[in-house]
């Protein structure tokens, strides 16, 4: 069957039937009265909204997209406020260890991070034991409080987590673990290849921080883990039906529509050779999600998220919200003043703390200049390393993150 001219009434996903929500269980509503109609003139608050009046339909979803992406990518003041503090931690480890290697990690060094999101450093070098309790001794002494350094050393990858006290900017700092490097460096090409995988990351992320399912730690899933998924699906093993019209609203639907609902963990799990596959899991146990690392023969990056039951009942919810809301509008010729609003929100307190970084981020970086400007505390000698032979790691701004 040919692609469908879908046009402003009928942009919706493609399923070889007329309206979506044909296939939304008869109780849905009653048992999730938030997803019933929202007309443009609600008052609901949306801070990402930046059109006036979103269109009908899908291409409304899709404006409502691209909006809440250019709204929550990283502005020029955050952007140099965290390297700032990418430039303190780091001296304080070369203060430590001269020899070490300092990486940035994550979504930091992708530029797919939230306002909330942490920035992920690796500390490269040999020791007897992982210096977690001499490290957090320099950051203290050399202006990190103390209430705002946490050890995590039972963690599978044990980490010093900290609130930068003069950035109010987040670090999770662990030892020794290159992959994380690796899989930015990938991220970033894929990113040339796939240009709606930025906007469906933040989105994505966001709905996991909403509700709180974005912390391995507590049984949630990794950025990576969950761009790996992002990926998977656009690589062809669940192709957007509407391809190559790239419309973002139908991409986000068909994803929770495909984990939320098509999805079969428990017979198959996901790679990436030769473009994008699926294979049987066979009999083995694990968690209900099984993500091959592409970097990793045989490594599960989903191996963590025990909380996958939770994750694939929100993807179904959201799929059955959106597709309804979609449905409603296309056939009534009404606009919603949000989509997105029927399944996630950003907390008013990290809006808050954004925009409070945005009016004291030339205070701020005034403050680590002057932090950096003076020599590191200098520490007694508690952890003897042994360094690795390193290349010249002299910090660079933008440009240290461009490969």
């Amino acid at each position: 069957m040919d692609t469908p001219n879908y046009t402003p009434d009928s942009f919706i996903p493609f399923m070889g039937r007329t309206i979506l929500s044909q296939s939304i269980p008869r109780n849905f509503e009653r048992r999730h009265p938030h997803t019933r109609h929202i007309a443009c003139k609600d008052p609901v608050r949306v801070p990402w909204k930046i059109s006036e009046a979103y269109s009908c339909g899908v291409i409304g979803l899709h404006e409502e997209i691209t909006d809440f992406y250019e709204v929550m990518k990283p502005t020029e003041e955050e952007a140099e406020v965290r390297l700032k503090v990418v430039e303190h931690v780091t001296r304080i480890v070369h203060s430590l260890w001269p020899q070490a290697k300092v990486e940035v990690f994550g979504s930091f060094r992708t530029g797919l991070y939230l306002p909330s999101s942490d920035i992920d450093m690796v500390i490269i070098g040999e020791w007897r034991s992982v210096p977690l309790s001499t490290l957090s001794q320099a950051l203290e002494r050399n202006g990190v409080q103390n209430c705002d350094i946490n050890i995590i050393a039972s963690a599978t990858v044990p980490i010093i987590r900290l609130l930068h006290s003069h950035s109010k900017v987040r670090v999770d700092i662990s030892f020794n673990m290159t992959n994380g490097v690796k899989s930015a460096k990938m991220i970033k090409k894929l990113i040339k290849e796939h240009p709606a995988l930025p906007k469906l990351v933040m989105v994505l992320k966001q709905f996991l921080v909403h509700r709180g399912l974005n912390e391995v730690y507590n049984g949630g899933m990794s950025s990576y883990c969950l761009t790996l998924l992002i990926l998977s699906y656009l690589q062809g093993c669940h192709k957007p039906r509407c391809s190559p019209s790239l419309n973002l609203g139908t991409m986000l639907i068909e994803f929770f529509e495909h984990y939320g609902v098509n999805f079969n963990y428990e017979k198959v799990s996901i790679h990436f050779q030769n473009g994008g596959n699926y294979r049987p899991r066979g009999s083995q146990g694990g968690t209900l999600l099984c993500v091959e690392d592409p970097l990793v023969q045989g490594h599960d990056v989903a191996k963590g998220t025990y909380l996958m039951h939770l994750l694939k009942i929100s993807f179904q919810n959201a799929y059955y919200a959106l597709s309804k809301s979609v449905s409603e509008s296309s056939l009534s010729g009404t606009p919603y003043n949000s989509f997105l609003s029927l399944v996630l929100k950003v907390d008013e307190e990290v809006l808050h703390n954004r925009q409070q970084m945005q009016h004291n981020a030339p205070k701020i970086i005034r403050k680590l200049n002057i932090l950096l400007n003076n020599p590191p505390s200098e520490s007694s000698s508690q952890s003897s390393p042994v360094p690795k032979q390193r290349k010249s790691n002299q910090f660079h701004k933008k440009k240290r993150f461009s490969n």
